[in-house]
């Protein structure tokens, strides 16, 4: 538990002086002052305005909203019993004389202890603020401090209000707000930056070799425009391009990878280049992953045997983490993010992007809230302009709408989305970078998923990434690590999301998963992780021989699965790759034959309690995110309750309690130490 120093040495700096201002507006209402009615406004304004904030920067937006109007309603009217006991006086010029008081300051000091107090405490203890009831919670507070501030101007300036029209008038008051804001916010034009508008070294490119531009179709028949660079049939890469820019803004970068060895295809995103139908948006928020979904399909990179590596640059760097953390993460085998924007939030930022961006906060904070409350409207209105002289055209997109710029964005909970990265990614940012602080990507990383290797490029800076010899041969080194990476590992990623995939119903994904471990072991017959997974799908399919009473073939196929895995952790004794599968193998097949032979079972499930036992001393566990650690514990909990020793379950039990609390993990654990027959899984929640 940080101490009460540590709090305030780390509070960030722009804090104290919204504190001087909200202390400054509560005294001077403690005197006896003559204003115009406006004036009244600044401090429930901006009560109004720090709740919006909160609701819009929460993991769950529409939660936090419900509780901002719950407190709202709540807090209205006894705002306005307190305005209403001021004494006030109209004068003839459109002014009001308000008598002295002490409640603006406590409003002030209330608009500040409760925003500090969630912040601290969410501060110290980050998985509170994705927990329904604090979210909730959070929102109420805004509410009631929004509520307070409005019904007290109310009761100002409207001595006598009945409650339902108090609510009424400050519900009109709020959509009339919105209204005026969605309008009249835009992003403001910016100087030229040179920064993020020039590409070192543009004018040696050798446009000879420029591909041209080819189209695929996306879902809703729009085009997706592309330009290939062939390499190696077996090495892919996708590449994107950066905000404002398209295909052609990758062209020596894509020349270096294809020098290196890869296939690439420079992909414009929708809005962009040609792709979609309109310049600078797209139709929904979720579009830009759809898309990509079709165009890998549209273009044939679905075979198992083919390395897929998504590189982005800049905006582009933010969707490639985008896709890595998220649920269409198995479409590559590895990521690479170069000079990536990762949120406005983030330390990585500097203001307003170096003087890049423009962004039309007051429009992006009202268009938030309407899509936190299921209410996607008014997304195509321009929300960032980039500092470019470029008009729009096929190579430059200068305005950004809504719903494009958060497609390509991180979500809200971007520190939980990149914690969740789990397949091989890399980040690469020049040290120079003039738009974000390189220097602060590493410790970023080395915080929230210390798996995903950063490196800082001398000299460099944020286009010199795309434009210089030096960035694109950086990209072309950082690919070739990537794509070099040992193949087991690759093997055991791709077969493991088929795989598990096919134990849920996938045909089509059990297929390839079977395709690519026949032909691995077609050329590589002692291939350990082959034959592990290769065990696996044989007992498998012998669960389903029996269900349907084939048991011959259910024999069958469980003595070669069996014998699979066993030969496979001869081969490879130490490798958590082999040893794992045959664990998460035999520890289901053990529990379907245990009512029929339970001393094989025994063995069976001892053998996969000693393989779960080596994995996890060979981890470091506070290197475990959540579904690791959740499941070697869950494991081991349930391999000693099978055998029926609840005694040696009892500590693992208390590991997940104590170490995974609020997660699926720790509700099952709770329910078996109150009760070791209950029938809640301890493995495979929330994975596969």
């Amino acid at each position: 538990m940080p101490s009460f120093l540590d709090i305030v040495l780390r509070t960030p700096l722009w804090v104290w002086p919204l504190l001087v201002l909200v202390l400054w507006l509560g005294w001077s209402g403690r005197r006896t002052r003559t204003l115009h009615p406006a004036r009244l406004a600044t401090l429930p304004l901006v009560g109004l305005g720090t709740s919006f904030a909160g609701i819009v920067q929460s993991a769950a937006p529409s939660l936090a909203a419900g509780g901002w109007l719950l407190g709202l309603l709540v807090a209205l009217p006894f705002g306005h019993a307190i305005g209403r006991r001021r004494t006030t006086r109209r004068l003839e010029d459109g002014r009001i004389e308000v008598a002295g008081g002490w409640f603006m300051l406590a409003f002030a000091i209330a608009i500040f202890a409760a925003r500090y107090v969630l912040g601290v405490l969410f501060g110290v203890a980050p998985a509170l603020k994705a927990m329904p009831p604090w979210i909730v919670l959070s929102g109420g507070v805004g509410g009631v401090i929004a509520g307070i501030g409005l019904g007290w101007l109310a009761g100002l300036l409207v001595r006598r209000l009945p409650v339902p029209r108090l609510a009424a008038a400050g519900l009109f008051a709020i959509v009339a707000g919105f209204a005026v804001v969605i309008t009249f916010s835009s992003p403001a034009p910016l100087p030229r930056l040179a920064a993020g508008d020039t590409l070192p070294g543009i004018d040696k490119w050798d446009f000879s070799k420029l591909p041209e531009v080819r189209r695929v179709a996306a879902r809703d028949g729009a085009p997706l425009t592309y330009r290939l660079y062939p390499g190696r049939a077996d090495r892919v890469v996708v590449l994107v391009h950066g905000s404002s820019g398209a295909s052609l803004s990758m062209h020596a970068s894509a020349q270096a990878l294809q020098a290196a060895g890869a296939t690439v295809y420079a992909i414009s995103l929708r809005g962009h280049g040609g792709s979609g139908t309109a310049n600078g948006d797209i139709s929904y928020r979720d579009q830009l992953d759809d898309d990509l979904v079709d165009f890998t399909k549209a273009v044939g990179l679905s075979d198992p045997a083919v390395h897929r590596t998504l590189i982005g640059f800049s905006s582009g760097g933010g969707f490639v983490l985008r896709i890595a953390g998220g649920p269409q993460r198995a479409l590559f085998d590895a990521y690479l993010a170069v000079s990536p924007y990762i949120a406005h939030d983030a330390p990585t930022m500097r203001p307003n992007a170096g003087g890049w961006a423009s962004v039309a906060l007051p429009r992006v904070i009202a268009l938030s809230l309407l899509d936190a409350a299921g209410l996607p409207w008014f997304q195509g209105l321009p929300v960032v302009r980039f500092a470019t002289a470029a008009e729009a055209s096929d190579n430059r997109t200068p305005v950004y709408s809504f719903r494009l710029q958060v497609g390509m964005q991180l979500t809200r909970a971007w520190r939980q989305r990149l914690a969740t990265i789990d397949r091989p990614t890399a980040v690469l940012v020049g040290a120079r970078d003039e738009l974000f602080l390189a220097d602060r990507f590493a410790p970023l990383f080395k915080e929230l998923n210390p798996r995903i290797a950063v490196s800082v490029q001398p000299g460099l800076g944020h286009m010199d990434m795309i434009g210089d010899p030096r960035g694109t041969e950086a990209v072309a080194a950082a690919w070739r690590r990537l794509a070099s990476l040992d193949m087991a590992r690759r093997f055991d990623s791709r077969v493991r999301e088929d795989m598990f995939a096919g134990f849920d119903g996938d045909a089509e994904a059990f297929g390839r998963a079977m395709t690519l471990i026949e032909r691995t072991l077609a050329t590589q017959p002692d291939h350990a992780e082959a034959l592990v997974w290769r065990g696996d799908a044989r007992v498998f399919l012998a669960g389903q021989a029996f269900q349907r009473g084939a048991v011959t073939e259910g024999m069958t196929l469980s003595q070669q699965g069996v014998a699979d895995m066993m030969r496979a952790v001869a081969l490879a004794p130490y490798d958590i790759a082999v040893r794992i599968p045959r664990a998460a193998g035999l520890l289901p097949f053990a529990r379907g034959i245990r009512s029929f032979n339970a001393a094989e079972a025994d063995r069976l499930t001892r053998i996969a309690l000693d393989d779960i036992d080596f994995a996890l001393s060979k981890s470091d566990a506070r290197m475990l995110g959540t579904h690791a650690r959740g499941e070697l514990l869950g494991g081991l909990a349930d391999g000693w309750l099978q055998i029926g020793d609840g005694a040696k379950a009892a500590p693992y039990l208390d590991r997940i309690v104590s170490e995974l609390p609020n997660t699926p993990y720790a509700k099952a654990a709770l329910q078996h130490r109150a009760d070791p027959s209950a029938k809640a899984p301890l493995t495979c929640l929330g994975c596969h």
